[in-house]
């Protein structure tokens, strides 16, 4: 499908505004957009149904973020409860994770180096709403919301290799190359 409308580098808003595609806006829903997508990677190479139905879970939160930032909050919006499940959800996978050590290197598994990827698409969210919030109103939740998960993330792609039986290769920040 094509219509011409965007071959000049425009684009229509949720609101049927017309921006340029260079724009806070539009770079923030391709992110989303990308972010989306790497979680439906990690949902196809995830084997557990648990982690399954929480990226199923975290892709249909994300499509009612971006209709939230697109219309201006008209319609849907994201409810304080998701970010409550993210912190409930973290918290249960820690336990089963038990103690962290830091710097995990990404890797591991197919399975944890996909969230991984993911973990990271998120955090590039995160930094495009914290700069569209400077140009129009963003709602703290869904600042709140975006960092919590990609804790979350992190959490899946840990407990994945900790199934899989797979050690964490862990980089020591104090050693000399």
């Amino acid at each position: 499908m094509f219509t011409r409308r965007g071959d000049t580098g425009e684009t229509d808003t949720g609101e049927r505004i017309r921006v340029s595609k260079g724009s806070s806006l539009i770079a923030f829903q391709g992110d989303l957009d990308m972010l989306i997508s790497f979680v439906g990677d990690a949902l196809v190479a995830s084997r557990w149904d648990d982690i399954r139905g929480d990226l199923m879970a975290i892709q249909d939160q994300l499509f009612t973020v971006g209709e939230e930032i697109t219309t201006s909050a008209k319609r849907r919006t994201l409810s304080e409860d998701a970010v409550k499940w993210l912190e409930e959800k973290i918290l249960e996978y820690r336990k089963e994770v038990g103690k962290i050590r830091l710097f995990v290197v990404p890797g591991g598994s197919r399975e944890a180096t996909s969230l991984h990827i993911a973990r990271t698409v998120c955090r590039n969210v995160e930094r495009s709403l914290v700069h569209l919030s400077s140009e129009r109103e963003v709602r703290p939740e869904l600042l709140k919301y975006m960092n919590r998960l990609s804790s979350l993330i992190f959490f899946h792609s840990l407990v994945s290799n900790r199934r899989l039986g797979i050690e964490e290769r862990i980089w020591d920040i104090g050693r000399e190359s």
